[in-house]
């Protein structure tokens, strides 16, 4: 019988699920997807509880999708409820953009899969037999339903699968239970968390409490709480049950499981036919970082469905590592490689090298902690990890060769400590880039130690002697001792002499054999009776000494830590290198600014990150005879992303003196608040009271509306599309209120004054009743019937308007207090350098990087001559390099400007021009230059405005527009703040404040003119939009143009858009 036909095959070329949702909001990748929604301002919920991501993408499924706006609102509530519950015990929780994409696809499978099955089974198909007819070669079978109860989660390590696990566990819950309603008989057994080893069952054990989800862990009784989730290592699972193990078909067939690292077993039949048996009759939910990897170079037999088939069935969003590095997510990375041939003085280098890189992230975190601090960096860790830890071979001959990986990494430890003079030898080889350690044709540690060597100047034995200090917790050069920690089980504490802390621990089973080893070969050893405090589970906490974890793999499952920034790995072979990427998963964990997970290139707009902050965003890997980095390497360029990185830094100084000394001539006018007066420092703490005085001629003449009907519809459930013309409009009566959790309310607004950072006002449960009552400063528009509290679900809907009317309150409330507050304050004043210090950059830092030595020297030559053509009384001509430009807008106050191509690997600090900003900027000197005599009155004078630290307006929004035009002459000066950006992200309508900041700013305008009286200023606003009218219609339903210029929102992509910028300063 002949041999079937076999052919390789690609996951990433069959998500045919991911495929079919990305097209209901018009993408083909999730990398291709606007970017605006990658916004962080976007993360959480409005007054009204519905999320930033809903606005932004409800007109995408509008255009590419048949799903209702009020379906997908649906949606949205049951993922605040979710979030909400799980976030409870955690001070709440915000979902990345990616998560929210992936839950929210959930929301509609599980939708489709319980209610709507048939449809949904045709509409899959459909689209399988479109894709097959485009790629015939290798053609998908169609969905049977039993293809529709396996989902699964392509999610890279550190982008936060716990959450969409949890989240994903009421989802289910949230159906089945509406299912059921429908179908008695429709029954499930057990919701059931699947583990690859106890390690992992502790951690979820944890997380599952946070997250106010009822667990249990396994136990051989099988007497559950009902409502519990099970959680379970896969290795108690047996065929038959025994004392510490289970038979699998105890639990029967119709489980819900959801399976943490899901490729385990995927290449065996074991593991993988158990997690079959549970969920035969039920579904599975699996989640990994390495689905591709596990699956690559898996065939597909001629009339078989392959296994890569079936996950590329199964898969609803694939995060991979690519897109989690790219969105800037986690701490970039460096790879280093020793190969075996290496003779032992280049070891010794080699490591030499690596401690030197975690010495320097060490020094920087003490020298600039002050700056680092808002970044949430924690303490640098190095770790070591090797393959063995103990050789039981007799060590009398050829010891080296038979020490332990373990041993081997004491041994350097001790000869570096001890060895004076060779270790201050050796670094100054690895410092001068003599160390013999090639790449391409540059020293492997090239321009790596550039923080130390301006430090230290060439002096080694200073940096030596604090080596010993920071490190190793000494004063002075000496000998390891290696203190097995008997009461502590597998624990060796390191320290230097015997009288100093402990600086390192190692982790490991067999410790008693460990220190027999080391002492076969001389080291020093002794053992701590009295020790009982385990060193290596307090390596997170702040007062740990520990800087070295040394370890086997094994101690890695189930250990989290955001400490690790350098780690070594010893004697890996070519087949672990699926080990590789959990362990390297391990180290590129960040918590980075504001808790948003990313490196601070990230926020540049809004922070300029302080100096050598990437030397501690960035995980070094050192691999010493580990075969398995090849593998590790091969996995990064599969995900597209780069190897083998290195980098150069040039600093370029600006020129601004003569021009601002021209501005100041020409008398030039800003709005200036004093630096000391700060409202949420200085100002008197408010408690929030129902509306008197003036505040309450305010409110009541702009009244809070507040519009429930399609928010009804969601929370209710309600699936009648029908849309109400006429609105019943009412109040929250007092025998109303008084069905509400006013304590559930006030812990709600408790979590929005934090998020909003309302840190000087007081919420009290007692007053909230009292503005509640107060019908004056409200129109609530909602469905009569919903006032009738004959359900609990109605109380949850009034309960939720409580909270939203409660929370517009807070926001204009404190708007209006901050702005009468600090209206005595603001003036104007003549420009100068401290008024607009914030402003002016005076010096950029570009790093280029994965670059030849002599692009990068070629890039020096151009910076050099650059810095020698700027000239305060000159335009300067564009200059380019490697993508990078510099230029200029001769009025505007420093020079250059730049720009960088998108995708290419340079950094400019601060942050270059985009697109659309430097468009405006094109545009603007081509109008100008094209009519002189329309400026032959005036003076143009422009300045880039900084996000967060330049010139911005609470009142609309926290708004920094990036531009301040003047167009000035002695008599008059008409100040415009103009912001070129894509207003998709602009929430709810064409009413949003910063676009109707246009009108509230000449409220400004009237109360600063009293300031000054030497010219007449007109302050106006102006949005560029970047985004085409042809996609802004649609996300504001407004088809007019007119009605955006007449809020001075003009397009980038019309030629007349500067000169209708003009007309309007003008008349």
């Amino acid at each position: 019988m002949p041999r079937k036909s076999v052919k390789n095959q690609d996951l990433n070329e069959r998500l045919i699920l991911n495929k079919y949702f990305l097209l209901l909001i018009g993408e083909d990748s999730i990398s291709n997807i606007d970017n605006g929604i990658k916004d962080d301002d976007l993360e959480g919920y409005d007054e009204d509880n519905i999320s930033y991501y809903y606005y932004y993408i409800s007109p995408k499924f509008a255009k590419y999708s048949n799903i209702s706006k009020d379906k997908l609102l649906e949606y949205d509530q049951n993922l605040y409820r979710h979030v909400k519950r799980i976030g409870e015990k955690r001070g709440g929780i915000k979902l990345k953009y990616y998560q929210y994409i992936a839950l929210l696809f959930t929301e509609i499978f599980l939708d489709k899969y319980f209610f709507d099955t048939e449809n949904f089974l045709d509409e899959l198909n459909q689209f399988v037999n479109e894709y097959n007819e485009k790629n015939p070669q290798q053609p998908i079978k169609e969905y049977t339903k039993e293809n529709l109860s396996r989902l699964a989660y392509m999610c890279a390590t550190g982008s936060g699968k716990t959450y969409i696990m949890h989240i994903n566990i009421l989802q289910f819950q949230h159906y089945y239970k509406k299912a059921k309603k429908i179908n008695p008989d429709f029954e499930i057994n057990r919701y059931i968390v699947l583990t690859p080893n106890e390690g992992l069952s502790n951690q979820h054990m944890e997380e599952m409490e946070l997250s106010n989800i009822p667990y249990e862990l396994f136990h051989n009784d099988l007497l559950y709480n009902e409502d519990a989730v099970i959680i379970i290592d896969i290795n108690k699972l047996k065929e038959e049950g025994k004392i510490k193990t289970v038979s699998v078909d105890s639990f029967l067939k119709n489980n819900v499981l959801f399976v943490d690292e899901g490729h385990k077993g995927l290449g065996g039949e074991v593991w993988l036919d158990y997690r079959n048996r549970l969920s035969e009759e039920g579904f599975v939910f699996e989640y990994s970082a390495t689905f591709k990897q596990a699956l690559k170079g898996e065939k597909i037999k001629k009339d078989e469905e392959s296994i890569v088939d079936i996950y590329g069935k199964s898969i609803i969003f694939d995060y991979s590592y690519k897109y989690f590095y790219n969105d800037m997510y986690g701490k970039e990375y460096r790879i280093y490689n020793l190969e075996e041939d290496e003779n032992e003085n280049k070891n010794t280098l080699y490591l030499i090298g690596c401690l030197l890189t975690y010495y320097q992230q060490l020094k920087l975190f003490n020298v600039y902690s002050k700056e680092y601090e808002p970044y949430n960096l924690e303490k640098p860790l190095l770790v070591c990890v090797g393959n063995s830890v103990n050789k039981r071979s007799n060590l009398t001959k050829g010891e080296e060769e038979v020490l332990s990986d373990v041993q081997k990494i004491l041994v350097f430890i001790d000869e570096f400590t001890s060895n004076y003079k060779k270790s201050i030898e050796n670094i100054r080889l690895v410092l001068n880039g003599d160390t013999g350690l090639m790449q391409g044709n540059r020293d492997l540690f090239y321009n790596d130690f550039t923080f130390l060597q301006d430090v230290f100047k060439g002096d080694v034995d200073a940096l030596y002697k604090d080596i010993l200090n920071l490190i190793f917790n000494s004063d002075a050069s000496g000998r390891l001792y290696i203190e097995d920690l008997k009461q502590v089980n597998g624990e060796i504490g390191l320290k230097i002499g015997d009288q100093n802390e402990y600086f390192g621990v190692i982790n490991v089973g067999e410790s008693n054999q460990l220190i027999k080893n080391c002492e076969l070969v001389g080291m020093v050893t002794s053992s701590n009776e009295f020790i009982t405090e385990s060193l290596f589970r307090n390596i997170n906490d702040e007062s740990s000494k520990i800087n070295i974890l040394v370890g086997s793999r094994k101690f890695t499952e189930g250990w989290n830590s955001y400490r690790v920034s350098t780690m070594v790995f010893f004697n890996f072979a070519r087949e672990e290198g699926s080990l590789a990427i959990q362990l390297f998963g391990r180290g590129v964990r960040l918590k980075g600014y504001k808790n948003l997970l990313k490196r601070s290139e990230a926020f540049r707009k809004e922070k300029e990150p302080p100096r050598y902050i990437n030397k501690l965003e960035t995980l070094t890997i050192f691999g010493v005879r580990a075969d398995y980095m090849k593998s590790f390497k091969q996995f990064l360029e599969y995900e597209e992303v780069p190897v083998d990185k290195v980098s150069r830094e040039y600093k370029l100084p600006t020129v601004y003196k003569e021009r601002l000394e021209r501005a100041k001539k020409s008398n030039l006018k800003v709005i200036t608040l004093p630096h000391n007066i700060n409202f949420k420092k200085k100002s008197k703490r408010l408690l929030i009271t129902e509306p008197t005085g003036d505040f309450y001629n305010y409110i009541v003449k702009n009244k809070i509306k507040h519009d429930v009907y399609s928010k009804v519809q969601a929370l209710t459930s309600n699936n009648n599309n029908e849309i109400a013309t006429d609105k019943h409009n009412d109040y929250l009566y007092e025998n109303i209120l008084s069905f509400i959790d006013m304590s559930e309310v006030l812990a709600e607004l408790q979590r929005y004054k934090s998020e909003k950072g309302y840190y000087n006002i007081i919420i009290s449960k007692d007053e909230c009743i009292k503005i509640l009552c107060n019908k004056d400063w409200y129109v609530l528009y909602i469905p009569e019937n919903e006032l009738k509290l004959d359900s609990f679900d109605k109380i949850v809907v009034i309960e939720d308007i409580c909270m939203s009317l409660l929370k517009k309150y807070i926001d204009t409330f404190y708007k209006y207090h901050k702005k009468a507050w600090e209206q005595p304050y603001l003036k104007y004043e003549t420009i100068n350098e401290n008024n607009i210090k914030n402003n002016l950059v005076k010096e950029y830092l570009i790093t280029l990087y994965d670059r030849s030595k002599e692009d990068f020297d070629s890039f020096e030559r151009f910076i050099h001559n650059l810095s020698g053509m700027l000239k305060g009384d000159q335009e300067l001509i564009p200059q380019s390099k490697f993508e990078f430009t510099a230029f200029d807008y001769y009025n505007h106050l420093y020079v250059p400007l730049v720009s960088i191509k998108d995708g290419f690997k340079i950094e400019v600090r601060p942050v270059g021009l985009n697109k659309d900003e430097k468009r405006f900027i094109d545009l603007l000197r081509e109008y100008v230059n094209n009519n002189p005599s329309l400026f032959s009155d005036y003076k143009l004078y422009l300045l880039r405005n900084k996000a967060k630290v330049g010139i911005g307006f609470f009142e609309a929004g926290n708004f920094y527009p990036d531009f301040i035009l003047w167009v000035a002459n002695d008599k008059k000066q008409y100040i415009n703040f103009i912001d070129p950006k894509g207003i998709m992200m602009l929430d709810k309508n064409i009413n949003n404040e910063k676009i109707m900041f246009f009108e509230t700013i000449k409220e400004l305008e009237k109360q600063l003119q009293k300031t000054d009286n030497s010219v007449d200023i007109v302050l106006n606003s102006f949005i560029m939009s970047g985004t085409s009218f042809s996609d802004v219609k649609v996300k504001y339903g407004v088809n007019n143009k007119m009605e955006y210029e007449k809020r001075n929102v003009l397009f980038l992509e019309d030629e007349d858009c500067i000169e209708k910028v003009f007309n309007k300063i003008l008349g």
